[in-house]
């Protein structure tokens, strides 16, 4: 039996080219409709990259920003401190007496101590004794800081014998004092004065009882005849004769 003639190369080389272009045509339709389909994904918008003439637009919320009130703070202000400057008061100090208006709890010595006062001029001034009663609202006289007790004016020469005066007890007086001074007597300095002190509704004094500051003696004078002082004689002892 014969045996078949091989197919020559003319044959074999038409065969595979027209393999190659039945290739070529599947992958260029392949590709035709990967393209279609990438075109109708990027119309649509469907595709990364869309532009923006075919996609529709989505519309962008805009923020609208709400005021918040602010409350105001205030701001302290500093307001510098003025240091004033103290009004400085002058020292009253009297120089002669002055009235005063005696307050409640007020004594003599309360009232002397209060304004540096002696308490014997005070007295004086306003014609008390050593009880010195005084009452709330009365108006006395305060003396002056260092004020003392006037000088005792000396009676006149011509005074009539037994004239009686006042006198007022001033510090370190005695009757034995008094009654030399004054030419008289203690036990009629005593008569006058206890007279006098019934007549006003006070205790008697006796020639023992103490004598108070300010306390009223009713003295009569010129009772007795001074009694001179004696003046000293010095008496010269002779030399002895050599």
């Amino acid at each position: 039996m014969a045996k078949k003639k091989s197919q020559s190369p003319l044959a074999s080389y038409r065969r595979k080219k027209k393999s190659g272009k039945a290739f070529i045509g599947i992958l260029a339709g392949l590709f035709i409709v990967a393209g279609l389909a990438l075109i109708a994904l990027w119309a649509t918008g469907n595709l990364a990259g869309t532009p923006g003439w075919f996609a529709t637009k989505t519309p962008t919320p805009t923020l609208t920003l709400t005021p918040t009130p602010v409350t105001p703070t205030n701001t302290a202000t500093h307001t510098p401190t003025i240091t004033e400057t103290p009004t400085i008061t002058p020292t009253f100090t009297p120089s002669a007496p002055f009235e005063y208006v005696v307050q409640e709890d007020d004594n003599c010595a309360v009232i002397a101590e209060k304004f540096d006062a002696d308490v014997e001029v005070m007295l004086y001034l306003n014609n008390l004794d050593s009880a010195c009663i005084i009452n709330v609202g009365q108006t006395i006289l305060i003396p002056a800081p260092g004020q003392e007790l006037p000088t005792a004016t000396p009676l006149p020469t011509d005074i009539r014998r037994g004239t009686v005066i006042d006198y007022k007890v001033r510090s370190g007086d005695t009757l034995e004092a008094l009654a030399i001074r004054f030419n008289s007597t203690v036990d009629k300095i005593l008569y006058e004065t206890n007279r006098w002190r019934r007549s006003q509704g006070l205790t008697e004094i006796k020639d023992s009882s103490n004598l108070y500051i300010g306390d009223i003696l009713k003295i009569p004078v010129n009772l007795v005849t001074p009694v001179p002082t004696a003046t000293a004689t010095r008496t010269m002892t002779p030399s002895p004769t050599p």
